[in-house]
């Protein structure tokens, strides 16, 4: 077998066998490491396949099912101490495919260090992958987290915090704003006063300062948190005269055992040459209860969730239920507001499989259009991943 379908094949049959192929075997047949040590690689992917039904009232979107990522990648170490990632996904709709794309330094202590395409540090939503949050899409207010950005990153951390700050010049491609041009500095940084195994709490704070030159074109649209029709309903148009944007982001989580309460607040702040300055604002909060009784897992030192894993065979549990706000509309810019109330059902069968179900109420008041309109959105997701 060849080795561009080695990973693909690997996926499709964990979701046709979850039982035979478990996820020992699977970390088994994907990892390497020399006998020295200095030497490893593994190989990641995943597979996530959608379908959703809309109920619409004005805006067209059409029912349909969506490939929504396919991603192969491989990360590892060399030396032990030097680092190196690449992933790709040949279904992302952005401009550049290239995903986690770096190579690092990790032989300080509590320091990492990395340069490549990264994600800028914004956001516990953000920052949290795509095979570990609770609901198919990212909130409303995910419209200002930039994302993978080419630039340099430094990581450190102790016993209760976090702290990440880098710089970052443009961006291979992003599907929620034309924010082309310039440099940024971004920061963030996480605390956790309450740090026991079933008992946490998560604070943090983050901040981009984005600085474009003179006089530069952005938008910011984004969808209902369903891509499968792939339609914004909220969208500011192309912006002028843009000089600089200030984006901030505040976020909490408390997770106790199987219960988790999540939220987040965002906002951009955009310095015009002849036009007066707007400032879009969303956020989320969340709760989720994992019914089967497995606990919410996080990462200190990244400052972020990571996997559910089952205890029984028959797999974990999860209902959890999340209202987001997105507001596009200040000053002279008419972007549109929306409302969105999700409920969500997930199944984690084991640590490689999930399946999820969300139903979404979005109220849009007024869309990008400025008409109003409610939407209903049910949607479903086969996942699997390395």
């Amino acid at each position: 077998m060849s080795r561009s379908y080695f990973i693909p094949a690997l996926l499709a049959l964990a979701l046709v066998s979850p039982v035979s192929l478990g996820s020992n075997a699977i970390k088994e047949a994907t990892s390497f490491k020399s006998e020295d040590g200095n030497f490893t690689a593994k190989l990641k992917g995943r597979i996530h396949v959608d379908a959703a039904l809309y109920d619409e009232e004005v805006t067209s979107l059409d029912d349909g099912t969506d490939l929504r990522r396919l991603r192969i990648g491989v990360l590892g170490t060399v030396m032990k101490d030097w680092i190196y990632s690449y992933n790709y996904d040949s279904e992302s709709s952005v401009g550049y495919r290239v995903k986690d794309a770096y190579i690092g330094y990790k032989g300080f202590q509590n320091i990492k260090i990395r340069v490549g395409n990264l994600q800028q540090p914004f956001s516990l939503e953000e920052l949290t992958s795509s095979n570990k949050i609770t609901f198919m899409e990212r909130s409303l207010a995910n419209v200002f987290a930039p994302s993978y950005t080419l630039g340099a990153v430094v990581n450190t951390w102790g016993k209760h915090w976090s702290f990440a700050a880098g710089y970052f010049e443009d961006s291979l491609g992003d599907r929620h704003n034309d924010n082309d041009g310039g440099d940024s500095v971004a920061a963030r940084v996480t605390y956790n006063p309450i740090d026991k195994k079933r008992f946490k709490i998560h604070l943090g704070a983050s901040v981009i300062l984005r600085n474009l030159g003179s006089g530069q074109t952005v938008s910011y649209s984004m969808e209902p948190e369903s891509r499968t029709a792939d339609v914004s309903l909220l969208s500011t148009g192309r912006l002028s005269d843009v000089d600089d944007i200030t984006t901030y982001g505040l976020e909490a989580a408390v997770i106790k055992g199987p219960w988790l309460l999540q939220a987040e607040m965002m906002q951009a702040e955009l310095d015009r040459t002849s036009k007066k300055d707007p400032t879009f604002d969303g956020g989320y909060i969340q709760a989720g209860w994992i019914v089967t009784g497995e606990r919410y897992r996080y990462s200190g030192k990244n400052g972020a969730f990571t996997q559910i894993r089952p205890r029984s065979r028959y797999g974990a549990v999860e209902l959890a239920v999340r209202y987001s706000t997105l507001d596009l509309e200040d000053e002279t810019v008419t972007g549109g507001e929306e409302n969105n109330l999700t409920l969500g059902i997930n199944w984690h069968i084991n640590r490689n499989l999930r399946v999820m179900a969300n139903y979404i109420a979005a109220d849009v008041s007024p869309n990008r259009s400025g008409v109003d309109e409610d939407v209903d959105i049910i949607q479903f997701r086969l996942q699997a991943y390395l």
